[in-house]
């Protein structure tokens, strides 16, 4: 985790001639996990997220959301940062922090429709459950 921090930090210092101000809110549901045995039963075992992401620099968002869990029915804070080291392919760190803590590690894609409206793929792997999600979702750039 020390790491992870130095390196969030040089990244900020080394971007720093780019700043801005964004925000971006995402929406997004589990379309796979692989701790689901039957194809169907991601109606029963699902998992919502909403977050919003506000960009420090171009390249590092800070995350901040809710996520839901209907089986076992849970509901998770989930702060975290996102890290775009080639745009629109990104990186993402986050706990997830509920009765059980759990992180969270994952490699998205997200492709702009226009300029506030944005479709994204993330595949998550889930590092104390041991499994790993497909995620799908939208955003909404401010």
């Amino acid at each position: 985790m020390k790491h992870l921090f130095y390196l969030t930090f040089f990244l900020f210092l080394f971007y720093s001639s780019t700043s801005q101000a964004q925000f971006l809110f995402n929406f997004g549901i589990d379309a796979y996990k692989t701790d689901n045995r039957d194809p169907f039963e991601f109606v029963d075992k699902a998992q919502f997220s909403v977050e919003a992401n506000y960009f420090l620099i171009r390249q590092l968002a800070l995350t901040a959301g809710v996520e839901y869990w209907t089986a076992p029915n849970r509901l998770s804070f989930i702060p975290g940062m996102r890290l775009y080291p080639i745009d629109p392919i990104f990186l993402r760190l986050r706990p997830l922090i509920s009765d059980e803590v759990d992180y969270a590690a994952g490699l998205g894609y997200g492709r702009a429709i226009n300029n506030n409206w944005r479709i994204e793929v993330i595949g998550d792997y889930y590092f104390e459950r041991g499994n790993a999600a497909l995620r799908v979702g939208v955003g909404y750039r401010l």
